[in-house]
């Protein structure tokens, strides 16, 4: 995503769990990618009201002893102009990309 981003001439900046002022720098950005694997650490301390969200975070719990899929962002406690759903958001199409992927390579080496 972070490559995607540059050659469409985006400034990136790309941080992890352990990053120092993790809340103020994604606070400044216009897109946030969430990847950092654990239910619901971002909320609205995170983002701007402006900002659009990707969350890749793919999280498995149990609740109320139904296992559910959920992301790294408390949709319930997040206000931004836009965000992906976890189940139903990235998955999707990573999913179209891999077999199109497969469905190259099948016909450059089959």
């Amino acid at each position: 995503m972070s490559a995607l981003l540059l050659n469409a001439n985006a400034t990136v900046t790309i941080c992890h769990s352990q990053t120092h002022n993790l809340q103020e720098i994604t606070k400044q950005a216009d897109i946030v990618v969430t990847a950092i694997g654990q239910p619901h650490f971002f909320d609205q301390s995170f983002f701007n009201e402006n900002a659009l969200v990707i969350d890749v975070g793919i999280n498995r719990i149990e609740k109320d002893g139904v296992a559910k899929l959920i992301g790294d962002v408390d949709y319930k406690n997040t206000k931004v102009k836009y965000i992906t759903p976890v189940p139903g958001g990235v998955g999707p199409l990573t999913v179209t990309n891999l077999l199109a992927n497969t469905i190259k390579a099948a016909k450059l080496y089959g």
